[in-house]
């Protein structure tokens, strides 16, 4: 997604929703890794339970013009993971990161569904990796900027880990056949 969509979506987001969030994503981040670990299980199940008998065909399907998707929302999960694992990481060594580290470039899309999911599982592997490497108490000083919810710590990315994936395993549920969104 290109900055400046990504800057008129964040303008459009009502900024009660944004607090929301916020609090919400803090308040997880001051638990302990092991809870943090928890909700990162939840959400690769959410993902996961989102593709319960999505086929290769409905995955390309797109419902309308200039939305994505499914296949597109799996490589935007597998690049947004990955780069959360290195934003975690950098950040609980205390490294000043470049936020671009959040949302790599996603592939060219000729992964296969089957290829699509397994590297979801393995970005939600190397998260749930970062999140482990964190020291108890480690110093929240270290940020990286998200574009809609402003600086993040390393506890609090991995803490948004949660709420991404419900939203987009909410978009697939949508994008499936009997939602209404594929008629």
């Amino acid at each position: 997604m290109e900055m400046q969509n990504l800057r008129e979506e964040a303008a459009a987001l009502p900024e009660d929703a944004r607090q929301q969030v916020v609090g919400y994503v803090k308040h997880q981040a001051s638990k302990s890794t092991a809870d943090l670990l928890g909700l990162i299980d939840r959400a690769a199940g959410w993902i996961e339970k989102s593709l319960e008998g999505v086929s290769e065909s409905q995955a390309r399907f797109c419902p309308e013009p200039g939305e994505w998707c499914i296949a597109d929302v799996l490589r935007h999960v597998d690049a947004s993971m990955r780069g959360t694992a290195r934003l975690v990481s950098a950040l609980a060594a205390g490294e000043s990161v470049n936020a671009k580290m959040a949302d790599p470039p996603v592939d060219s899309g000729r992964k296969t569904l089957a290829e699509l999911r397994d590297g979801v599982a393995q970005s939600f592997d190397d998260v749930r990796a970062a999140v482990a490497a964190i020291p108890e108490g480690a110093a929240s000083g270290a940020t990286a900027y998200h574009p809609f919810f402003g600086d993040l710590t390393c506890k609090e990315w991995a803490a948004f880990v949660y709420v991404h994936s419900r939203d987009h395993a909410d978009q697939i549920q949508k994008a499936k056949p009997g939602s209404g969104a594929l008629s």
